[in-house]
């Protein structure tokens, strides 16, 4: 038997690599927490893959690409799932199935299946050749992407969402033969391939999301995602990415409400590098930090009069500030509150410089925002800053 195993070893190393099974897994991490795994299975022309997140309770995406000969995608099929292994409900408002979901690229067509209400609702729409799917969450989407905008110039790429009538193209950057980067919504991911371009570091230090994206040849990430999911029914779910939280006080006669989230630490270096110096800083994480007062108030010795306003930090290394700005609504949904990557200049009303406090005796893992002593505190690590709080 053990003549044998070698002899099957020997002839899987005689097989032309384009025939061996390939195997990659893409590890994500925040800070010192490792969020998610993405595995990759090439064999011939097919390629499956994984992508298991525990942000906070555990999910798994499963998909599956088959090839032409010439390199583009001829189907592709994909199924969210619990992280126990059972199918995630259909959309609640569609009736639109989250697993079965089908993709068929012909000629100059995409061919769509989405099981709704239990039956299957195909669409046909106009795509130019080589159109990617879109694979949520993917690091290997993002290499396919990176692959057809050096081969192309551009990537065009369709998801299922029944509003998806046409290919988008992502904003892809190439910096060099093995650098490229995405940009989202200003925000910028970095990319690292090697010489075959296969995606080999990851860098979103620049994005809301700071994850940081490492290749490993293998990992039994349904195994991991089964243990997730054990601790996700026991009740021990990782602490959220960001909490949400309040500053309630009374200032004479002025009532103040702060709406913040909290983002961790995570063993991370915060001050000048997750929050960078001399930019403008969404003050916590997720929506933009709201200030609401039904009295004036004088903040650093600004006056601010009775309303309510979104607060901003413009860290540095000499003087700090605090913007206070009076948009409040997302621009492209007023029935939405104001995201943290949307500050928009025009609405600053005051630049109001705070005091840093280095060397704190209390080392902060998440952020916070509190009142004491008329001031209200910015802690975050062992450090932060502080400004004069107070009815006008």
């Amino acid at each position: 038997m053990q003549n044998a195993g070698i002899r099957i070893v020997a002839l899987v190393a005689l097989l032309p690599l384009g025939l061996r099974a390939q195997t990659r897994v893409f590890i994500v991490k925040l800070g010192s927490d490792t969020i998610g795994f993405e595995k990759v299975v090439r064999s011939g022309n097919k390629i499956d893959g994984v992508i298991v997140r525990h942000l906070p309770l555990t999910a798994i995406l499963k998909y599956s690409l088959v090839l032409a000969k010439d390199g583009h995608v001829e189907s592709y099929e994909q199924g969210s799932y619990r992280g126990d292994g059972s199918p995630q409900p259909p959309n609640a408002q569609t009736g639109a199935a989250l697993v079965g979901l089908k993709m068929t690229f012909v000629g100059d067509s995409v061919i769509r299946e989405v099981p709704t209400n239990g039956q299957p609702v195909i669409r046909r729409t106009a795509v130019p050749k080589g159109t990617l799917p879109a694979i949520g969450g993917s690091w290997l989407a993002n290499e396919m992407q990176i692959a057809a905008v050096r081969k192309d110039g551009k990537a065009n790429v369709i998801g299922f969402a029944a509003t998806a009538n046409a290919p988008t193209s992502p904003d892809i950057r190439i910096s060099s033969s093995d650098s490229a980067e995405i940009v989202n919504q200003g925000f910028r991911i970095g990319v690292k391939t090697d010489k075959s371009g296969r995606a080999i570091h990851g860098d979103q230090s620049l994005t809301t999301q700071k994850y940081d994206v490492t290749v490993a040849k293998d990992v039994d990430v349904i195994a991991i995602a089964s243990t997730w999911a054990s601790k996700d029914v026991g009740g021990a779910t990782p602490a959220p990415t960001n909490t949400p939280d309040s500053v309630v006080a009374t200032l004479g006669g002025a009532h103040i409400t702060i709406l913040y989230s909290r983002p961790a630490k995570r063993g991370r270096e915060l001050w000048g590098k997750l929050v960078p110096f001399d930019t403008t800083w969404r003050f916590g994480a997720d929506f933009a930090t709201q200030l609401k007062t039904d009295a004036d108030l004088s903040i650093g010795g600004t006056k601010v009069a009775a309303g309510t306003y979104t607060l901003w930090l413009v860290p540095s290394q000499g003087q700090s500030y605090l913007l206070v700005n009076t948009r409040l609504q997302d621009p492209r949904d007023p029935t939405r509150r104001l995201w943290g990557t949307q500050w928009d200049p025009a609405g600053d009303i005051a630049k109001i410089p705070v005091q840093k406090h280095m060397n704190l005796p209390t080392d902060e893992e998440r952020f916070h925002l509190f009142i004491e002593n008329g001031m209200l505190m910015i802690h975050w690590g062992n450090s932060g800053y502080g400004v004069a709080i107070k009815a006008s």
